[in-house]
């Protein structure tokens, strides 16, 4: 009987943790389209400096203020996960505009 009170209890913390990652990834990628346009704008427009720099600001803006709310609510949760999370969608994000921004500027295809 206790091995399964247990089992139940890890299985519940596992969900827990689960949705704690996903909130992260949610967190990230809502800063993104909150603070962001997209990643056609940052290419088709990109090739002007002085918009690429502002274009980036906004990128890593959106990474600053999501990796804060991520860590708040790691902090509320006791737990990594949202973090983790967050993180994981902000390496993509940064990828996908940093790729975008490249393209715009001709150094790359």
């Amino acid at each position: 009987m206790a091995g399964e009170m247990t089992n139940v209890g890890s299985r519940n913390n596992r969900a827990l943790q689960g949705l704690g990652f996903a909130s992260g990834i949610y967190i990230a990628y809502d800063a993104m389209s909150t603070l962001n346009s997209s990643p056609w704008t940052h290419q088709t427009f990109g090739s002007d400096p002085v918009k690429a720099e502002t274009a980036q600001h906004y990128v890593r803006l959106a990474i600053v203020r999501s990796s804060a709310l991520a860590l708040l609510t790691s902090w509320l949760m006791g737990s990594l996960t949202p973090l983790v999370g967050a993180s994981v969608a902000n390496a993509d994000l940064y990828y996908v505009y940093w790729t975008a921004r490249e393209k715009a500027m001709g150094r790359r295809e």
